[in-house]
């Protein structure tokens, strides 16, 4: 009966374990300012949901957007309000998002 007891409370940890990894969700702060994309650069993890969350901090710049156009993405960054941008599981490699006009870039680098 104790065998029983020990593998059901080791199944329910595995389960409970294996549930919060499928569930983890990196999420990555970027800023507009002055001089655009801060940080320019990200590392995210493979195969692990991303979100960004985007805040447009000044009036003097071009990027009133942002666009991933791997993803097909593309949203308004109003001044100073925090958006969420979902991008999903990310295999290997590396994505390029940008402002509207492309004027200002960045890269999520998957490794």
């Amino acid at each position: 009966m104790k065998q029983l007891i020990v593998l059901v409370t080791l199944f329910s940890s595995f389960a409970v374990a294996h549930a919060a990894s499928r569930s983890e969700t990196q999420v990555v702060t970027l800023s507009v300012t002055e001089n655009g994309f801060e940080p320019s650069s990200l590392d995210v993890k493979p195969g692990i949901p991303v979100t960004l969350r985007v805040t447009r901090k000044t009036d003097a710049t071009c990027a009133t957007q942002i666009q991933i156009p791997s993803k097909k993405l593309k949203k308004d960054l109003p001044l100073n309000k925090e958006v969420t941008v979902d991008l999903g599981k990310l295999e290997k490699g590396e994505i390029r998002f940008a402002c509207g006009m492309n004027m200002m870039e960045g890269k999520i680098i998957t490794r």
